[in-house]
């Protein structure tokens, strides 16, 4: 097989990480595979030429996770196109809940019939691979502009809480957004999978952690306040709710399987 990876559409940039396309060809082999790291959100897109030359759709789906082994069989006849997401960003392009997307793969079939059927179509009549990744593009372009509003708004709430996670920031999001508490909630939820409060807990301990991981401290204390704890004592109850052991044991042990 051949593969080669593709700069994403500059449209897509803030969407996308790379573009993968393999090709299938006499020796076609599941186990010369190109190196590429699998727990990213994809799109997958398998085509195949029948006798007459007209390209086939064979699948298209959406994958929260992990893209199943069977997927990357291909014949020489066969083509696939994988686009690998950053984070959030399926939920933010097809308005799927992250919760539902990260317990089943969705095929763009039973997603949207009408989408898939025009995206079928198009593909009919892509020669080459330019023309075949044109058309997926398309598709992403078009779900890009249809849910803008909705990933700007996750965008900038999650890069915000990622850079200042204190107690006050979501009201401050709120405000900034011109976003009611309740619709902000849910419209977090949908995308990212958990609460806006949730996810505000973990880039705070994710704070705390690398700097007592690092050693940029003088004593524990100046950890819980440096990250927005109301005291040690809150610091050390978070710390071991997301890693099972205290800082202390920590600094002495590493992080251990705790029973």
């Amino acid at each position: 097989m051949n593969h080669a990876y593709h700069k994403p559409n500059e449209q897509l940039i803030a969407y996308l990480r790379t573009v993968l396309v393999i090709e299938g060809n006499r020796n076609s082999e599941t186990s010369s595979m190109p190196a590429f790291t699998n727990g990213m959100p994809a799109l997958c897109c398998k085509t195949e030429k029948d006798a007459t030359g007209f390209e086939l759709m064979l699948e298209a789906t959406l994958f929260a996770h992990t893209i199943p082994t069977d997927f990357w069989k291909l014949n020489s006849a066969a083509t696939i196109i994988v686009y690998f997401f950053k984070p959030f960003a399926l939920t933010s392009l097809f308005n799927v809940a992250a919760k539902e997307l990260s317990k089943n793969p969705i095929e763009l079939c039973n997603w949207s019939p009408h989408t898939y059927n025009a995206l079928k179509t198009q593909l009919v009549y892509a020669d080459t691979i330019s023309a075949k990744v044109e058309a997926l593009d398309n598709l992403l372009i078009q779900q890009h502009l249809k849910n803008k509003e909705g990933y700007e708004i996750i965008q900038y709430a999650t890069d915000t809480i990622m850079c200042n996670p204190s107690n006050d920031i979501l009201p401050e999001i709120l405000l900034k957004l011109n976003q009611k508490e309740r619709t902000f909630q849910r419209i977090f939820k949908k995308y990212v999978g958990i609460t806006p409060t949730q996810y505000r807990r973990i880039c705070q301990f994710q704070g705390s952690f690398d700097q007592l991981r690092f050693k940029q401290y003088k004593k524990i204390s100046d950890v819980a306040f440096d990250n927005g704890f109301a005291d040690q004592s809150h610091f050390i109850r978070s710390f071991k709710e997301f890693t099972h052991t205290t800082p202390n044991d920590y600094l002495n042990n590493g992080l251990t399987d705790k029973k």
